[in-house]
């Protein structure tokens, strides 16, 4: 187990240094990628996956605009519901934590710790509550994003991948990203049936 303190280069090395998976906690607002460290490296890796978790009781508001959660949502960005008081902090590749000093943001810094005995019962706090990939959650109980909901919407409509992509404005990389996680949140085998999913449980 190491520890040690952090600044912003620090901070943005070890986002960067994910081969995988990024799972941000961001209890305090979004702000502008100058002002969220976090959320401005993460932002900047390609090809692993990215997740968000916020508060659901401010999501919408003025700290959490559905149009800036769109736009992530746009470029891959996984966005889920933060479990109770969840402090500021960074998961990366489900080992290493990056833990803010200040609740709100990372102004004064971050403890970076590896190998910490607790981190799984962190990661599976966060994936047990989020709202898209809940096993004891049935698909009509979900809140989908508008995002995923117009991608359930071209499963449905039998669209090709790269018309759907194109209609939608995203990267064809990332709207298969969208369909893999949809698939695998309403278990369906084949896109078929995960518009027909989705149009059982209303919810496209």
């Amino acid at each position: 187990m190491r520890m040690n303190f952090a600044g912003p280069t620090q901070i943005r090395r070890s986002i960067h240094s994910a081969r995988h998976e990024v799972m941000l906690v961001m209890p305090s607002g979004l702000g502008t990628l100058e002002e969220q460290v976090d959320l401005a490296a993460a932002d900047s890796v390609t090809d692993i996956s990215v997740r968000i978790y916020i508060p659901p009781t401010v999501r919408g508001g003025p700290s959490f605009p559905e149009c800036q959660l769109t736009a992530l949502a746009k470029k891959g960005v996984e966005i889920h519901a933060a479990p109770g008081h969840a402090p500021r902090m960074v998961i990366i590749d489900r080992s290493v934590v990056v833990l803010a000093r200040n609740r709100a943001d990372y102004s004064e810094g971050a403890l970076i710790a590896r190998g910490l005995p607790f981190t799984p019962m962190l990661v599976h706090s966060l994936t047990a509550s989020t709202s898209l990939e809940g096993n004891d959650v049935s698909p009509d109980e979900r809140q989908l994003d508008p995002l995923s909901r117009e991608v359930l919407r071209q499963l449905a409509l039998g669209s090709k991948d790269e018309v759907a992509a194109r209609e939608m404005g995203m990267a064809l990389r990332t709207y298969r990203r969208v369909v893999a996680r949809l698939m695998g949140t309403l278990d369906a085998r084949s896109r078929f049936q995960a518009g027909y999913l989705a149009a059982r449980h209303n919810l496209r």
